[in-house]
């Protein structure tokens, strides 16, 4: 067992303080929109995705069993959560249209539209390693842990994911 804070507010919520649970999701709200988003690319897609992760949290809460570490379940279930939404919502088709002497600001914008592209045509585990160790800094130990894999096979889907993404980003490069 672990002696952290989220242990605390865990146990303190499984004794009836809601304020616990208020506290987790105060904590982690920001971190799994941001996941959410990378992986659905659309704000209002990302809100719900995050609001259904909280309630299946606070459904299932006090059936954790405090054997990892909570933001590992915490994650566990948001990438399930994403997933299943994006199997029940599959993706538009990405614009195509460039402009063709773009401004500083729209060039931003612009790579980050091809980064986004990009991240999504990468397989879903791949996405997943990226996104949680880039954006979110986890380490391949962490982001492992969070996607029920080796530290080994975290590290091979980030490779391959750096592979493709310099393959869909080359004109960036």
């Amino acid at each position: 067992m672990y002696n952290d804070e989220d242990m605390v507010l865990v146990r303190k919520f499984k004794n009836g303080d809601e304020m616990a649970f208020d506290q987790l999701y105060e904590k982690y709200r920001v971190s799994l929109y941001s996941i959410c988003y990378r992986y659905t690319r659309n704000d209002a897609d990302a809100r719900d995705v995050t609001q259904e992760i909280f309630i299946k949290v606070y459904r299932n809460l006090k059936k954790f069993n405090e054997k990892s570490k909570f933001f590992t379940w915490l994650y566990r279930i948001t990438v399930n959560t994403c997933i299943s939404f994006k199997r029940k919502n599959p993706p538009l088709q990405p614009k195509n249209h460039v402009p063709s002497n773009p401004l500083p600001m729209e060039r931003r914008v612009r790579m980050k539209a091809d980064i986004d592209d990009a991240l999504a045509q990468l397989p879903k585990r791949q996405r997943l390693t990226f996104i949680l160790h880039h954006y979110e800094g986890y380490t391949f130990a962490e982001t492992a842990a969070i996607m029920n894999i080796s530290t080994g096979a975290a590290k091979a889907n980030h490779y391959h994911a750096i592979k493709k993404l310099q393959v869909l980003l080359k004109q960036w490069l």
